[in-house]
């Protein structure tokens, strides 16, 4: 049980950091005067390269939960499960089938229009762009247990501790 937790352990620090980079690098493209003088074009493409990393790896938290939940701690256990319950409601894994994954709608059986891929999107980030990386990331305040990332902190954190782990175990 404990190798089972030391994989979890480093899953979890990783997913952590895709998560942040995920959400910091698209709050820079949006916000930075860096960035002032880029085309039109070359943010959405930015924009898109950003959202496409931020959905894989949110729609790895169901393997991540079906795959570690017996390791981890039984007081957040639901909190995992709402996420998982969260993520699926938000389309995120159908998002990264059909859009970010792959070209070819199976269902529809042919590629999705751009309509029906900015609805699909909608789905998964809401009305409001900033407050989806905010519920991801909030590098202001990461409260436990309002953002993905504090949720999965807090995880990885609880597997520390109750198997004593810690940086020397990241890299194995």
């Amino acid at each position: 049980m404990r190798a089972k937790a030391v994989e979890a352990y480093r899953l979890l620090n990783d997913y952590v950091g895709d998560l942040v980079a995920g959400t910091r690098s698209l709050e820079l493209f949006e916000t930075s005067p860096l960035f002032a003088n880029v085309s039109d074009s070359m943010r959405v493409v930015l924009r898109r390269m950003c959202l496409s990393h931020l959905v894989v790896t949110l729609s790895k938290w169901g393997e991540v939960y079906d795959r570690y939940r017996d390791v981890f701690p039984d007081d957040i256990l639901q909190l995992c499960c709402d996420l998982r319950k969260e993520l699926d409601r938000r389309g995120v894994r159908n998002f990264r089938n059909t859009v970010v994954g792959h070209i070819w709608d199976k269902k529809l059986r042919r590629t999705l229009t751009v309509s029906e891929v900015e609805s699909r999107l909608r789905l998964v980030i809401g009305d409001d762009l900033a407050l989806f990386r905010a519920w991801i990331n909030n590098p202001v305040r990461n409260d436990f247990p309002h953002t993905v990332v504090a949720v999965c902190e807090r995880i990885r954190d609880r597997l520390g501790e109750q198997h004593g782990l810690g940086s020397a175990d990241l890299s194995l």
